[in-house]
């Protein structure tokens, strides 16, 4: 019986042939070995692991099975969905255009749909089909309009999507984040707003862009929040890690209070736990930290993250 290849053997092996483009013969006289020996052992890599191997079709998405299960393992979330990184395309174009086959496969059985906004949420929009056939599908914008957006109230994604669609949108005529607690209260008490958080609480299914604290989107919603110095080393001490639709929350998911929770118009974290289902959107290894948040607030069931994102977030929590 022939005694089994170490590992260091079979990974010099693979790496010869899998990225130094050796043919097994060339190999099997590099390491001193018959030819049969290097084809068991290659075959040997492949079932203990070491190599991986994937067939990207053009145009077709490749997804990580184990990385999903991972995640689902991880955090109480009912579904995942890893893509495979392809080095002709950013993760946040491969993570939107996932998330616009669910969309796609969902919007069918769909009367009220809703969607928050941030630069993956576009990346999703955009790669919705062109195919106005759901005109029974109601969009709903989660809060009021992005405070980086240029569109009219900051609800460009919501308009491309009805446009695409051919469904009915409504507005939220406010913006998302507001300079003070006195806005606030008072913007929160305003009839009009008070019926499109209703609206908002109705859908049965919702899109969310999580952001990382610090960074792209989350750190134009906290600047937009024109926080004091004191407001500020309060709100740092809180040791933000992210947010979804400008709710701030820690690495443990818990959602941070004043002075942030008294500047953001829309939907919470609570009134979010109580939608049927809600599908986070996340791309770039940057976002692992509050993607990581997002995933212990117990708001998501499913998420939508590029490989290596999820490779850096089971990384934080030990998986």
């Amino acid at each position: 019986m022939r005694a089994p290849r170490s590992h260091e053997m079979l990974v010099r092996a693979a790496r010869l042939y899998y990225l130094e483009d050796m043919s097994q013969g060339d190999i099997a006289k590099a390491l001193g070995l018959s030819r049969s020996s290097i084809s068991r052992m290659l075959t040997a890599a492949r079932e203990r692991g070491i190599v991986e191997i994937r067939i990207h079709v053009p145009g077709v998405l490749t997804r990580v099975p184990d990385l999903e299960s991972a995640l689902c393992g991880a955090f109480p979330i009912r579904a995942a969905t890893v893509v495979a990184r392809v080095k002709s395309r950013a993760p946040i174009d491969l993570v939107g255009e996932a998330a616009a086959q669910v969309f796609d496969e969902r919007a069918p059985h769909l009367t009220a749909f809703g969607i928050s906004w941030g630069l993956t949420v576009d990346r999703f929009v955009e790669q919705v089909p062109v195919a106005p056939v759901h005109r029974a599908l109601v969009i709903c914008p989660l809060s009021g309009g992005q405070p980086s957006d240029t569109g009219r109230a900051g609800h460009t994604a919501m308009e491309v999507l009805a446009e695409h669609t051919g469904a009915t949108s409504f507005r939220f005529e406010c913006p998302a984040v507001v300079e003070s607690r006195q806005t606030w209260s008072a913007l929160s008490r305003e009839s009009s707003i008070v019926n499109a958080i209703r609206r908002a609480c109705q859908v049965e299914f919702a899109v969310v862009g999580i952001g990382s604290a610090g960074q792209h989107n989350s750190r134009r919603v906290a600047a937009a929040m024109r926080l004091s110095e004191a407001e500020s080393r309060e709100f740092t001490d809180q040791e933000p890690a992210g947010d979804i639709c400008g709710r701030f929350y820690d690495i443990d998911g818990r959602e941070l209070g004043l002075p942030t929770s008294e500047r953001v118009i829309g939907i919470s974290l609570d009134q979010l736990r109580a939608v049927p289902e809600v599908m986070g959107l996340a791309a770039g290894v940057e976002k692992a930290k509050g993607v990581v948040g997002a995933l212990r607030t117990r708001t998501l069931d499913s998420i939508v993250v590029d490989e290596d994102l999820a490779r850096a977030v089971l990384e934080i929590v030990g998986g």
